[in-house]
């Protein structure tokens, strides 16, 4: 390996091989060099050899006119002088490698140490910065590891408030009254009686009634307008406009105030026709459009009648009336005229079945027929103003009754829940319809189901522009305290839907309701306590046997007592009022058939029961859970009772609506 001297003359000439420098002249052959405490060779390897064509220095002959140099004495001490290059190379190398060693005074120079990077570990002052580096180091991953935390803080309270506003909150109402409805829907066919008067002549259909209304003996109906007249019509509605304009004109600038009140009182007719206008543009219904102006031109032109007998004392008011009366006494002298023949509501509306679907033989028409009207008649009649000759133009309906038929599916009732002379309600949800009381006066059936025909006085003028409509019958309620069914909680039902009833037995009846588990059967005797009338004579009473009680649930019920819920094929509704049977009491024997055992109690409460739940009421900003018995119940709302002797929920208890957003305990605002 090359000293220090050969390593930095290679460096500074780029060869491989160390330079060489010769000694000066009376030099000694070695020079030392003391760097740090060590001595490094300057002189030239042992047996190395001048460089070819070198001429040895002679004595050097002085030059012309210079003055030759005495010989001076040389000091004691003084050393040869080297080569004034290598000299200065020699103390380039000396301050290069002073400065490279100042920092350690012992540590040897390393070429590859320098070119790595590497140091010496001696130093105190690199010592120093390593240990500071290390300071920090540990606190920058202090700080990373608390930022880290503070963030996963941050994160976590944000999570938390953006769950609980996105999350669904608890919705409250209170318990109300109502009713639970169970029908049947169908569709109905309707047939009234009614009569239909033909026009004596075609051509346009001119109202002087509007649709639907009373009418009487003699009275004009309308006019039929040949089509010659046409342009008459035509002339004669423009005068009329031209009328109607001047006069609110008039009424505008004040001063009529008999106007007023006539406009006012036509108003509410034409509002009706109005609405049902654009009723039937909502559902699409344009088939009507004709009559609805027919209807609407009958009311104008009643209330221009009145408005006629006014004085508004202007001329162009006078000259328009007169022009007004000529084309209406043209079309008076050449229009036919219709007139009721009888009394009844008026419709220009026909569908071509009116003679053929009579009230006083439809009881009588064949099954199959009827079902084929019921499926192949339209729902709306329409309506039509060109008429031809000896073609029915309007129809007269007495409002004494209709018939609304329906064929139910033998899987939807049987015939004996429509038993002749039987009555139900029909709701007509299209119309905003709830006609009650309706009477059964056919029920025939066949191989897939039944005909079923209603007679009701009722609503026949409602119903006076239709043929069909879907119909709910309503097979069985119940009222009472109704809540929605999406806030029963934990409720079972009676299975298959089948109704049934509910036995409460008190704490001090010693009843335990593992005695009662679900699937057993018992029979139920009620004994009633003797009874004596005012005059002291003994009152025969009967006694209420249920046989064949199959038990649905039993619990225990937080005041102590049993409440159990059975379904039963019997008849079972005198148990439902053994409090109105029997004033002065009575023994109830529930008798398990698997084992011949029974109970025995003097007081039990009984109520319809179709299951049992609980609901979520807020009881002064907690949750609390209350159990009830739902009486009845659909997919909308559900009937209940307090179970057992509780007094809640009553009609003054919030409940909580969606309970999949709470627990029992929980706070609630």
């Amino acid at each position: 390996m090359p000293n220090d001297n050969q390593w930095y003359n290679k460096s500074q000439n780029g060869s491989g091989q160390p330079r060489k420098t010769a000694p000066a002249a009376g030099a000694s052959e070695k020079h030392g060099v003391t760097m740090q405490g060590k001595s490094r060779a300057l002189s030239p390897k042992a047996g190395a050899k001048p460089k070819a064509g070198a001429k040895p220095k002679v004595d050097a002959k002085p030059k012309a006119g210079a003055k030759p140099k005495v010989d001076a004495k040389p000091k004691a001490d003084a050393k040869p002088k080297a080569n004034v290059s290598q000299q200065a190379k020699a103390k380039k190398s000396r301050k290069f490698f002073s400065g490279r060693k100042k920092a350690t005074a012992e540590s040897t120079f390393t070429p590859a140490a320098e070119q790595t990077g590497f140091v010496g570990t001696n130093n105190p002052n690199k010592d120093v910065a390593h240990k500071s580096a290390q300071g920090r180091a540990v606190r920058n991953g202090f700080l990373c590891a608390v930022a880290v935390i503070a963030a996963l803080l941050v994160l976590v309270f944000v999570v938390h408030h953006l769950y609980d506003y996105i999350a669904e909150k608890p919705s409250f109402s209170f318990v109300s009254t109502g009713t639970v409805e169970h029908t049947i829907g169908a569709k109905a066919l309707i047939v009234r009686d009614e009569s239909v008067i033909n026009s004596a002549s075609a051509g346009e259909l001119v109202t002087s009634i509007t649709e639907g209304s009373r009418v009487a003996n003699s009275q004009e109906l309308a006019m039929v307008v040949p089509p010659d007249l046409e342009s008459v019509v035509s002339d004669l509605r423009n005068v009329q406009s031209q009328i109607s304009d001047v006069q609110q004109e008039i009424i505008a600038g004040g001063g009529v105030t008999e106007a007023d009140a006539i406009y006012d009182n036509f108003n509410t007719n034409l509002s009706t026709i109005v609405d049902q206008l654009r009723f039937d543009s909502m559902t699409g219904n344009l088939s009507d459009q004709a009559s609805y102006a027919s209807s609407i031109k009958v009311v104008l032109d009643e209330r221009e009648e009145e408005l006629s007998g006014i004085d508004f004392n202007d001329e162009r008011l006078t000259a328009l009336r007169d022009d007004e009366g000529v084309y209406e006494a043209q079309l008076e002298n050449q229009a036919s005229k219709i007139y009721a023949d009888h009394p009844g509501i008026a419709s220009f509306r026909l569908d071509g079945l009116e003679n053929v679907l009579t009230y006083s033989s439809f009881l009588q028409m064949n099954i199959n027929d009827v079902k084929n009207y019921i499926e192949s008649s339209a729902g709306v009649i329409s309506s039509g103003l060109d008429i031809e000759a000896s073609a029915p133009a309007v129809r007269l309906a007495q409002n004494e009754s209709q018939y609304l038929t329906v064929y139910l599916a033998s899987s939807d009732a049987a015939v004996t829940d429509f038993a002749v002379g039987t009555l139900h309600d029909i709701n007509v949800r299209s119309q905003g319809l709830s006609i009650d009381d309706c009477k059964v006066v056919r029920c025939e059936g066949d191989d897939g189901g039944m005909l079923i025909t209603f007679e009701t006085s009722r609503c026949v003028e409602d119903l006076l522009d239709l043929r069909t409509v879907d119909i709910e019958i309503v097979i069985s309620e119940s009222s009472g305290m109704r809540v929605s069914s999406s806030s029963l909680v934990n409720a079972e039902y009676n299975d298959n839907e089948s109704k049934g009833f509910a036995v409460y037995f008190a704490a001090d009846s010693g009843v335990a309701a593992e005695s009662y588990a679900p699937g057993g059967i018992f029979n139920i005797n009620i004994v009633p306590e003797a009874a004596v009338d005012e005059a002291g004579n003994p009152i025969e009473q009967d006694n209420v046997t249920v046989g064949a009680c199959t038990v649905v649930h039993s619990e225990t019920l937080a005041d102590g007592g049993c409440l159990v819920t059975f379904t039963s094929g019997n008849d079972y509704s005198g148990l439902l009022k053994l409090d109105k049977l029997y004033a002065n009491g009575y023994t109830a024997t529930f008798i398990d058939t698997s084992t011949g055992f029974g109970t025995t109690v003097s007081d039990i409460g009984v109520s319809a029961c179709d299951g049992i739940a609980s609901v979520y009421s807020n009881n002064q900003g907690f949750v609390e859970e209350l159990r009830v018995i739902v009486v009845d119940h659909d997919r909308e709302f559900a009937i209940i009772v307090p179970a057992g002797q509780a007094q809640t929920p009553d009609l003054d208890t919030v409940i909580i609506t969606n309970p999949e957003t709470v627990k029992p305990g929980d706070k609630v605002d």
